[in-house]
C-alpha cells in the first residue's frame, strides 16, 4: 500500500445529516436515568444482602444503559453521504461501523424521489423495501434513488437531494 492510497479521496458532494431530536433526547434520558439507578444503588449500598443481591443487577443496567447509549451515539447517530469521482460513500457514525460504497460506473439513472420512512420503510437508519430496495435514512422524506447496472435500487436519504443527484449524474458524465 503506498502513502498516496491514505489520503481521502477529493469530495465532489458532502453531506453529514443527525437524526431527529428526540433520539437525541431519549439518549439524553437514558444517561439521566442510569445515573439516577447509579446513585440510589449507593444510596442503598451499606443496606441488607438483600439489596447487594439486587445492586448486582442494577450495575448492570447501568452498565447496559451507559454501553447501549454510547454505541449509538458514537457509532450510529450520523449519516455521511459523499460523492466521489469515483464512487458514493454512505456510512453512520462517528466512527463509522456501517459503510456502503457504490460505483460510479455501476450506477445507471439516479432520480430525486419524495418517500415515506415510517410507513415505507419502517423508519430511519439501514433499512430494506419490500421489493429489496436498500435505503440509508437519517431524518426528512426526501432523498435520491439510484438504479444500478445489475438490477439492484438504492434509497439515500438527503436533506438537499437535488444538490445530491446533480453531483452524482455530473460524476456519470464525466467519467463517460
Amino acid at each position: 500500500m503506498s502513502v498516496a492510497s491514505l489520503h481521502p479521496a477529493p469530495a465532489i458532494y458532502r453531506e453529514e445529516q443527525y437524526f431527529a431530536w428526540w433520539i437525541y433526547a431519549l439518549l439524553s434520558s437514558t444517561f439521566v436515568i442510569v445515573g439516577f439507578l447509579h446513585i440510589w444503588g449507593s444510596n442503598r449500598r451499606p443496606q441488607a444482602v438483600e439489596l447487594v443481591k439486587a445492586h448486582g443487577a442494577l450495575e448492570m443496567i447501568e452498565l447496559g444503559g451507559v454501553a447501549v447509549a454510547t454505541i449509538l451515539l458514537v457509532g450510529v447517530l450520523r449519516m455521511t453521504t459523499l460523492v466521489t469521482p469515483t464512487d458514493v460513500r454512505v456510512w453512520f457514525g462517528l466512527i463509522p461501523t456501517y459503510r456502503k460504497f457504490i460505483a460510479i460506473g455501476a450506477i445507471q439513472r439516479v432520480e430525486v424521489v419524495e418517500y415515506r420512512p415510517i410507513l415505507d420503510y419502517g423508519g430511519w437508519g439501514i433499512r430494506f423495501g419490500r421489493d429489496g430496495e436498500r435505503v440509508f435514512n437519517a431524518r426528512g422524506s426526501r432523498g435520491v434513488r439510484l438504479f444500478l447496472a445489475d438490477g439492484s435500487k438504492y434509497l439515500i436519504g438527503s436533506q438537499n437531494p437535488e444538490e445530491l443527484a446533480g453531483a452524482i449524474n455530473e460524476t456519470i458524465r464525466l467519467r463517460s
